[in-house]
């Protein structure tokens, strides 16, 4: 399957569906009995890739999508790019307004992928405001086929490690049935490896070890207990690792240099001293692009203005952020001097109340929100659900090797029963105040992690 790609950092994104009522007893997958359509294997003795328990019982084999044709770069218009990259900004902007001073970093990549699982159930009003917000403006039709693209991508770098893994989890209770357009458009699309469980103890312990394998222990953990109206997961998993296009020299390396914290005290930093050839601007901003292996993928930074905050800097772009995307794939050649410090950053957040702020509440309310293209009672009644929570943890390191980077991302569903070169004297840009990154597809231009680093303890 696409999901073993490589185990290194990673990032996780994990949907569950929580049930507040009793339904009539049915075990069904795309409205058939799940021993009909799939071959059950338990994981005796911890024998699975994983190391699942023996109460968690794979029914993977039998699971079929449709064929889908081979996806060309070219098949992803510049709207849809631009559009995704906008969504992605516009995001950390609204956090970045919320706390001015945090470190932050988020993965679209790892949320669009959650959330594009989740829209695939979604209807209506639900779908449009979905569409909106996470998708900037595109369809999910759209976002299902720029996800398998993307992925297809990462599966054919050979000079970076990527590991893209998705999974289902399904309370083993018999008491509703997923659609059958529902299953067959997200294992089309999103390959997801299947599994039904009894939602308890040992059912953490088993998504937890999913995660740990597939991020290689950088996310050992990502649910602490799931809640008792728990009724599905939907996981995804991606994982980076990268060394830099050139490597550093010991003499590139210099220690103990001052970094001003955006509350102007300062801390002490390792900085990395480069010349590089890629140079763009944005806004009251400059930006350089450090490639990895391959160059097929790149760490891009920029510096915001001298007086200009980070979060001033993403507010001031909020109109034209989709730009980031053309300007990282038509930079221009030109030498740029770039310092830029080694970091580690730790960060998580729950991302409902953001969403909401940006204007898509109504899957977030039980009364008014439609996901009815996901779920169904046996006997074909609607079984009504709504997200509750959406939680977003992640991981960098940056050193003189290369990167590291790890996200986990859990919705939670609650449910109710009814360029030309140009030679001049070389650019400087030194990252020793707050700044704006990314790692990029460069290809599409598109951010896979988005953050920026205000400060060092």
């Amino acid at each position: 399957m696409r999901k073993n790609l490589v185990r290194t950092a990673g990032m996780i994104s994990a949907m569950s569906m929580l049930a507040g009522c009793t339904l009539n007893p049915a075990d069904f997958v795309n409205n058939n009995p799940i021993t009909q359509i799939t071959e059950t294997v338990q994981n005796p003795d911890n024998n699975s890739p994983v190391g699942l328990s023996n109460e968690t019982v794979s029914i993977t084999k039998g699971v079929k999508g449709a064929e889908v044709e081979d996806i060309q770069y070219s098949d992803i218009s510049n709207e849809q790019r631009y559009a995704l990259t906008d969504a992605s900004f516009k995001l950390l902007n609204r956090m970045s307004s919320d706390k001015p001073n945090d470190n932050i970093l988020i993965s679209p990549f790892s949320i669009s992928m959650a959330l594009g699982m989740t829209e695939n159930g979604a209807d209506g009003e639900t779908l449009a405001q979905m569409e909106e917000t996470v998708n900037g403006g595109i369809s999910s039709d759209e976002l299902d086929t720029i996800m398998y693209f993307l992925s297809g991508n990462m599966e054919s770098s050979e000079d970076v490690d990527w590991n893209v893994a998705n999974s289902i989890w399904f309370k083993d209770d018999g008491k509703w049935v997923m659609k059958d357009k529902f299953v067959k458009d997200v294992v089309t699309y999103y390959y997801p490896d299947m599994y039904k469980a009894p939602f308890n103890e040992q059912t953490v312990t088993d998504i937890n070890a999913w995660v740990n394998n597939e991020t290689n222990g950088m996310i050992p953990e990502i649910l602490d207990a799931i809640p008792d109206d728990a009724v599905m997961y939907l996981v995804n998993a991606i994982a980076f690792e990268g060394e830099w296009a050139t490597p550093y020299e010991d003499a590139q390396i210099y220690e103990d240099c001052t970094f001003t914290n955006c509350d102007g005290t300062t801390s002490q930093v390792t900085m990395l001293h480069s010349k590089e050839n890629r140079y763009f601007t944005l806004g009251n901003g400059q930006g350089f692009i450090k490639p990895y292996k391959g160059r097929k993928y790149s760490f891009v930074a920029i510096l915001p203005d001298e007086g200009v905050s980070t979060e001033e800097y993403l507010n001031d772009i909020s109109a034209y952020s989709g730009d980031f995307a053309k300007d990282v794939r038509e930079a221009g050649v030109e030498d740029v001097i770039v310092e830029m410090p080694e970091f580690t950053l730790d960060y998580d957040i729950e991302l409902s109340d953001v969403y909401k702020s940006m204007g898509m509440d109504i899957p977030f309310d039980g009364q008014r929100a439609d996901f009815t293209k996901m779920l169904s009672t046996a006997s074909g009644e609607p079984y009504e659900c709504w997200i509750g929570r959406i939680l977003h943890k992640t991981h960098i390191e940056v050193d003189r090797k290369g990167t590291k980077a790890a996200a986990a991302t859990v919705v939670e569903m609650e449910a109710k029963c009814t360029a030309e070169e140009v030679f001049t004297e070389p650019r400087h840009i030194i990252l020793d105040r707050p700044f704006v990154y990314a790692i990029v597809d460069n290809e599409t231009g598109m951010p896979i992690f988005l953050g920026c680093q205000n400060s060092f303890e």
